[in-house]
């Protein structure tokens, strides 16, 4: 499931640069609509054929403090989409994604400072691959410059634009 969910954001985020290339006019509220109106069914049918959407239903009558909850959540989350949508309409989904897993990582290394978890060599080097692959990212593409052939006796010369 997590292979398959990373797959598919890879793939919607290369299919919103797609949509806003080719479409400039779209604004982030339209794909932010139209991206969750596509996937509600992918979770409401389901929530109703496995019976969690009454589970859940029923668990927030009973407790009416959750309704505040997923009202802020709802809010954050709304913000939080709509950024990653502006930051693909201006950067580009690769940026956008690189944006993410850095920010990923920096919450990951902020919750084992502030909770006090071991770090392990693993947690530590996976860091520093993503802080590599970050920083390489960032680096300027240097092409190599053309080479300049030399004059060769069996070369062909250009012919001039303008004979006299």
């Amino acid at each position: 499931m997590i292979s398959g969910a990373l797959i598919m954001d890879a793939f919607l985020g290369n299919f919103q640069e797609a949509i806003f290339t080719m479409n400039p006019e779209t604004t982030q509220m339209e794909m932010l609509f139209c991206s969750t109106t596509v996937g509600i069914p992918f979770l409401l049918v389901p929530m109703v054929l496995t019976g969690e959407l009454f589970k859940a239903w029923s668990s927030c009558s009973q407790h009416p403090y959750i309704y505040c909850v997923l009202v802020f959540e709802a809010m954050a989350t709304f913000i939080g989409q709509v950024s990653v949508l502006s930051l693909i309409a201006i950067f580009g989904a690769a940026t956008t994604a690189m944006i993410t897993t850095a920010r990923k990582a920096v919450t990951l290394l902020l919750s084992y400072i502030i909770f006090t978890k071991p770090l392990t060599e693993c947690h530590g080097s996976g860091l520093l691959l993503i802080s590599m692959g970050i920083i390489l990212r960032m680096l300027p593409d240097t092409k190599p410059s053309p080479r300049v052939q030399g004059l060769n006796a069996n070369a062909k010369k250009p012919k001039p634009l303008l004979q006299k």
